[in-house]
């Protein structure tokens, strides 16, 4: 790390009523070897708490501006933050980490060794309140040839290495690329909206730059009680279907501009009939048959409607595009000019 840097750097946290996971963020920050140039808070209008909490909080080290949003949901809010950024580099994390003192320091060596590299993530260390979660899984932020998405980026270990996606929670790119891509507004969903960081950093890469992740840049990642359930952290019965319906639907969105018409037969094959434990298949729901019941198969009728869904809209939207070329224009992935 003997590298230096003159680019400037944003850091960007988008919060809903978590005052005390964003203190103790913002804390981190302040602790930073290379402080960050800005830090932009994106607060929903309704979220008044997190708001006035930010108003009246001791000035410290840091440059925070406030950001609010009128529409629900993370896409809206990461898109109203890149729009309020000026640094050249906008650094993402979440409202429940803590980055380490020198993660602004490794994200900005990345960025300067290689001009080709438009996005850098790191690991984010999980802490369920009082351990680490000290596994350890190879393979990162892959996506295989038929569709089917390897994350494990809380997990990764090694040296630094090219990947094909990255995860909100300590990510970072160029803005000359992050404002001209924007995040997905296909995505379904109130809250966190499942696979908009994934969908966004794919993006990235099909415009033609690098994505880098390297499992040295270390936030540590909180487990803090959500008011939706996180339907890619656990295998349970459902509580929310609409949710549940909405995350499926998001999977399909993720890898739609990615496949080519036989590799999207491949994905719907592989998905109806295999899947994963988080979105099963007709294996999976027999697989998860002994702990959930019909519980199991619940989950795959519901995984089905959700893709399903997607399909038919995205179709949809594509046989429309030649009569009415503007519905390209809020689509992500597009290249930049």
């Amino acid at each position: 790390m003997s590298q230096t840097s003159t680019q400037t750097i944003a850091v960007l946290i988008c919060t809903w009523q978590r005052i005390d996971g964003l203190a103790r963020c913002l804390a981190a920050l302040e602790q930073q070897r290379r402080l960050p140039d800005e830090v932009i808070v994106v607060v929903r209008d309704s979220d008044t708490s997190s708001a006035e909490w930010l108003r009246t909080r001791p000035a410290g080290r840091l440059t925070v501006h406030l950001v609010r949003v009128m529409r629900p949901g993370l896409v809206a809010a990461r898109n109203a933050g890149l729009a309020a950024c000026h640094a050249d580099i906008v650094a993402m994390t979440d409202d429940d980490t803590a980055p380490l003192p020198d993660w602004t320091e490794r994200i900005l060596v990345h960025f300067t060794a290689d001009a080709a590299v438009g996005g850098v993530g790191g690991r984010d260390r999980c802490i369920d309140g009082r351990h680490f979660d000290d596994r350890r899984r190879a393979p990162v932020g892959r996506l295989q040839w038929f569709g089917r998405m390897i994350g494990n980026h809380h997990l990764g270990y090694g040296n630094a290495r090219r990947v094909d996606f990255l995860k909100g929670a300590n990510m970072s790119y160029r803005l000359s690329v992050a404002s001209s891509i924007r995040f997905d507004e296909r995505l379904r969903g109130l809250g966190a909206q499942a696979y908009e960081d994934s969908t966004f950093s794919l993006a990235v890469a099909r415009s033609g730059w690098h994505l880098v992740y390297d499992p040295a840049i270390l936030v540590d990642h909180y487990a803090i009680e959500r008011d939706e359930p996180r339907h890619y952290a656990s295998i349970a019965r459902l509580t929310d279907r609409d949710g549940f319906r909405n995350y499926a639907y998001n999977g399909v969105v993720a890898i739609w501009d990615e496949l080519s018409p036989p590799r999207h037969v491949a994905f719907f094959v592989w998905s109806l009939l295999i899947g994963t434990g988080a979105l099963p298949g007709l294996l999976q729901a027999v697989r998860y048959m002994p702990r959930l019941g019909i519980g199991s198969w619940q989950r795959f009728w519901v995984a089905q409607q959700g893709k399903m869904a997607a399909y038919r809209d995205l179709l949809a939207a594509r046989r429309a595009w030649p009569e009415r070329p503007a519905m390209r224009e809020p689509l992500a992935g597009r290249r930049a000019q």
